[in-house]
């Protein structure tokens, strides 16, 4: 996997219609992913998210939907809340992202894997979201050595 970010597609012409509807407290169920960067939670073009308003505050291990300054929108988990800032990172990925609040659109309230749907809130998916950071640096020393291997034995 190269460590390019995927992005999330959204066409620019329902970015005023998304920004109405939860602007209206209103959530929004969205199939919106191309890439790996949030597997194995996600899967691309199977599972959809349900967006919801953003609340006051967010927290470490939530999933928010925000946009780079460049104009394409991601999809990450926050794994740290600083001062001016949120960290992100993808569950597939291994860089961190530096994300202001003013970047942050929406949350992830639930989604849906299958014809099952999990709520944010879900004792298991909280889990889960906490042991798969915890794991992270195990991941990225396997993804390293994995990587070393490849080029050491082309």
């Amino acid at each position: 996997m190269n460590s390019s970010v995927e992005h999330i597609i959204i066409e620019e012409e329902l970015i005023p219609l998304l920004t109405d509807t939860l602007a209206m407290g209103q959530k929004i169920r969205y199939l919106p992913f191309r890439g790996v960067s949030m597997l194995p939670m996600l899967r691309q073009g199977k599972d959809s998210v349900e967006l919801a308003p953003l609340p006051e505050k967010l927290h470490k291990y939530d999933l928010p939907l925000y946009r780079y300054p460049n104009g394409k929108y991601v999809m990450h988990r926050i794994v740290g809340v600083k001062e001016d800032h949120y960290l992100c990172l993808g569950d597939n990925t291994y860089r961190y992202e530096h994300i202001k609040p003013e970047q942050m659109i929406a949350v992830v309230s639930a989604f849906k894997r299958g014809d099952k749907r999990i709520e944010a809130t879900n004792f298991w998916y909280r889990l889960y979201s906490r042991v798969w950071y915890w794991c992270y640096p195990a991941r990225k020393l396997l993804r390293m050595g994995k990587s070393w291997l490849r080029r050491r034995f082309k």
